[in-house]
């Protein structure tokens, strides 16, 4: 079809009377902009004909992890800083949180970077951080008898091709070797005794650096695997899977994290709810297969075998790809992981040069001949439809440089001023299809299908603007793209057929910025390559063609606006102390809130939320820089002296009067507030502040949530929480929390995190506000009781959270309301003065300390940066269940 296209172009420019001098070489640079168009149209057809596969048989997720099924999850790891182990010991916390069972093991397969010996001085601090901070999390998460967590070490081996000690093949190594443990090997190069479990385990899901595990898929992907349709088989003896599968790829979405969810407001995401099925790939709906990025879940022993000897030594960058072919991978994208997104045009530039180094390493297994371990060449085992996408993928990478030779080839061969402007704007407008065709598409859709839109030449306006600025976008990174391509295939090339030394050449993202933070946006590779390619194609129409130069200029010189956009916007540093207007605002209102503290009654014992208000609002004073370090430590131990004073049942801090009850809500907010308390002293404390009070502190707070149970108060027929207890009675109250804006959310979501309640009250608790929502405007009280988790609790924008909590904006914007539900409900209305609090704060000076305290601790948010959030999410048990926070109105 290609070729057919070609010759009728062929035969158009020469009816069009052009010599075939000109023409024939224009025919052949247009090969692979033809054959880029038809792959894409017979995909798009092929995509409609094919229909979506029903989803893989699969064993029940809650029962189906035993003995025999033992699964290990695992994070290949470079370690180049302690900083890289703090993190990543967090994240490994987070993903076992989620995902909680006996027989699912958690592991960090480690080993450092490519050095001139065999052990440097300073990796054995490292190491020593690596096995205390295993060490810790089995103490905290596990029976004595049966850790769960484990450090597996590589030692270096010296490379003689790389001429360096380095950890064996990289991640593919520690991978391979893993499997060879699993399997009774001893003489791998990790380090130490090896865990007996190990050898037990079935399964193992390795994710990267950047992935985290979302609660409950690791049962669901062993479900999917472990299903006897699903297994894979062999032919006869042989290593070739021919039915089933050894892998599985399971789908793969950008983590939310605030930043990212305030960059892309909008997106429809829902952990529990889903209106339309994950699309599989065109090849799993027609040939049954898919292609491994490297985090999924594999058999052990089916991988094993069809790998043996299969991939040599020194050889592949891009081994998950050789990887899924030979060992037969399906994609299950109902089943999904987030992983971390880079946001910056350098650091995607990297990740595409290594991408596209690992995709050209793979040329060989083009070839009917492959070279395999021990360097013999065998005939090649991949199919047809294999060695297609390993072409496909060559043939992408090398789109943006071909067409950068097409369009400069046309300003060289059109003579003068002419014809140029017709071949540049045909070349921008080639470029610029993508985003133009999509507009268009969605714009026919949105009038064909849907209800016009109120504002349509609003409508329109905007659709258009979004356009200009995607496709402006696409002509702006053609010379930089092309730059990093023609860069990335050179050097495999080369370290293919010259130099192997650096063809395994790989640094961590951390390692990388690294270097990126000590050079200026001008000296970024991306760059001064772009420059260079924009000066040499500059220099030759000035020479050869210089009437084309004029209009050859502006897509030389688009790239250059991207150097703004170079990197992420350095992060502002730690705010310590509140600035501008909301910060002398909450610095004057601590004044009072601390004279009213001091004047209250000694013997007035203090209800669960005073207690709570209490504890955090002498770290606002700190954050404000009205307290010292002594001085709030000097407070907190008074604080947590007034908590620990207070009758309680099963942690509960209990209510005055005559019923001697306890209230979930006031609960909530007193955990919620010793969540924060310990989290900011955990960091004050890693920051360099060793003071033994310090330690007593963040450990008086710790036993104090410990203590606090809320199972308790779960119903277990509704799957919903009771707002309140009866000690005297032992009897629970009636009514039930039922909708995210109730007052006792932050208990819900304290519960969660403590693993006291299952995930799925929170499924309970939306679904019975998406049945009851739209009841109406609170009165005061009722909205100061909604909104006050949001002093803790991120209540991200266009979320079924912030939806919840709107009625009660609306009753704080009425000119009655009182000062604190005015502050807190500024933070649902970003930009709005904080003038009107300042004159009723005064008018209010002697309102009760818990009216201050609230009005503190919202201003406090919106002075620091949302500090007090900060601490809550940071928090070891909270930061697994963040995901919940962003479930939208409207499901996916």
């Amino acid at each position: 079809m290609t070729l057919l296209t070609l010759l009728g172009l062929e035969r158009a420019l020469a009816a069009s009377g052009l010599d075939a001098a000109d023409r024939w070489p224009l025919v052949v640079l247009l090969l692979l902009p033809c054959l880029e168009l038809l792959q894409g149209g017979v995909d798009a057809v092929f995509t409609r004909c094919f229909r979506e596969p029903p989803p893989m048989p699969r064993m029940d997720p809650e029962r189906v992890l035993s003995k025999e099924t033992r699964t290990l999850v695992v994070t290949p790891l470079l370690v180049a800083s302690l900083d890289d182990i703090e993190t990543q010991l967090r994240r490994l916390e987070r993903n076992f949180q989620g995902n909680v069972s006996p027989e699912l093991f958690f592991a960090l397969l480690t080993d450092f970077p490519d050095a001139s010996q065999k052990e440097l001085p300073e990796e054995a601090a490292m190491l020593l951080r690596l096995e205390d901070g295993i060490r810790l999390l089995n103490a905290r998460h596990c029976p004595q008898d049966a850790p769960r967590f484990f450090l597996l070490h590589r030692e270096r081996r010296w490379n003689p091709v790389a001429r360096c000690w380095m950890g064996w093949e990289r991640k593919r190594g520690k991978l391979e070797e893993l499997n060879r443990l699993v399997l009774g090997a001893d003489d791998t190069s990790y380090v130490g005794p090896v865990p007996g479990v190990i050898r037990t385990v079935r399964y193992v899901i390795t994710l990267d650096a950047d992935t985290h595990l979302l609660p409950g898929s690791a049962a669901r992907l062993v479900s999917v695997l472990h299903h006897p349709l699903n297994q894979a088989r062999f032919d006869g003896d042989s290593q070739r899977v021919v039915s089933g599968y050894s892998m599985l790829q399971p789908g793969l979405r950008g983590e939310l994290t605030r930043s990212a969810w305030l960059a892309m407001q909008g997106v429809k995401t829902s952990l529990f709810r889903r209106k339309t099925r994950e699309r599989t790939s065109l090849s799993q709906r027609a040939f049954g297969i898919d292609e491994f990025v490297g985090k999924g879940i594999y058999d052990v022993a089916a991988f094993a075998r069809s790998l043996e000897g299969r991939i040599p030594e020194n050889a592949v960058l891009s081994h998950d790809k050789l990887e899924g072919m030979f060992s037969r991978v399906a994609h299950v994208p109902e089943i999904q992981m987030f992983e971390g997104r880079v946001t910056d045009i350098a650091g995607t530039a990297r990740i595409w040069h290594r991408w596209t180094r690992g995709d050209w390493q793979l040329l060989p297994w083009l070839l009917p001949w492959v070279p395999t371990r021990g360097g013999r060449w065998v005939v090649n085992p991949l199919s047809v439809i294999d060695r297609w996408r390993i072409f496909t993928d060559m043939r992408r990478s090398l789109s943006a440089p071909w067409a950068l030779l097409v369009v400069t080839y046309g300003w060289l061969w059109t003579p003068g001023s002419t014809d140029a402007w017709a071949w540049t704007l045909g070349v921008a407008g080639w470029f610029c299809r993508r985003p133009v065709l999509g507009s268009l598409m969605f714009v026919a859709w949105t009038v064909w299908r849907l209800p016009p839109p109120r504002h349509v030449p609003r409508f329109l306006l905007s659709t258009a603007y979004g356009t200009l600025l995607d496709a402006l976008m696409e002509l702006a990174v053609l010379l930089p793209l092309a730059g990093v391509m023609m860069d990335a295939i050179a050097r495999a090339l080369y370290r293919m057929g010259v130099d192997r030394a650096r063809i395994l050449d790989w640094t961590t993202h951390s390692q990388a910025n690294q270097k990126l933070r000590a050079i200026s946006s001008m000296m970024l590779p991306e760059f001064w390559r772009a420059a260079l390619l924009a000066l040499v194609i500059a220099g030759a129409l000035a020479v050869m063609n210089p009437g084309s130069l004029p209009w050859a200029s502006p897509m030389l010189v688009a790239w250059v606006p991207l150097l703004v956009f170079a990197r992420k916007e350095r992060a502002a540093p730690p705010l310590e102390e509140g600035q501008g207007a909301p910060a002398e605002l909450a610095r004057r209102c601590w004044t009072l809130y601390a004279r009213a503290c001091d004047s209250r009654d000694a013997d007035a014992k203090p209800t669960a939320v005073d207690a709570a208000l209490g504890l955090v609002a002498p770290l606002c004073a700190h954050h404000l820089g009205c307290l010292e370090s002594a001085a709030l430590l000097s407070r907190l131990d008074e604080a947590l002296g007034a908590v620990e004073r207070l009758e309680r049942f099963r942690g509960h801090p209990l209510t005055g009067g005559g019923l001697r009850g306890l209230s979930t809500s006031e609960s909530g907010m007193l955990a919620s507030a010793l969540i924060v308390l310990e989290s900011a002293l955990e960091g004050m404390r890693r920051a360099g502040g060793t003071s033994a009070s310090i330690q007593a502190c963040e450990a008086r707070a710790r036993a104090l949530r410990e203590g606090m149970d809320f199972a308790f108060l779960h119903d277990a027929s509704s799957g919903l929480l009771h707002e309140g207890h009866d000690v005297g009675s032992g009897t629970p109250a009636p009514r039930l929390q039922a909708a995210f804006d109730d007052a006792g959310l932050l208990a819900s979501f304290v519960a969660i995190a403590e693993g006291q309640l299952p995930l799925r009250h929170w499924q309970r608790l939306l679904e019975s506000h998406l049945e009851t929502r739209g009841a109406g405007t609170p009165d005061a009280h009722a909205a100061v009781e909604q909104l006050a988790p949001s002093v803790f609790l991120w209540f991200p924008p266009a979320t079924l959270l912030e939806d919840a909590a709107r009625p009660a904006v609306e009753t704080a914007s009425r000119p009655e309301a009182s000062l604190h539900l005015q502050a807190l409900a500024l933070r649902f209305n970003p930009g709005s003065p904080v003038d009107g609090l300042q004159a009723l704060l005064e008018a209010e000076s002697l309102a009760s300390p818990r009216s201050l305290g609230l009005t503190l601790l919202a201003l406090t948010n919106l002075a620091c940066d949302d500090i007090l959030i900060q601490h809550f999410h940071r928090h070891w048990r909270i930061a697994w269940i963040d995901v919940l926070v962003y479930e939208t109105k409207e499901a996916p």
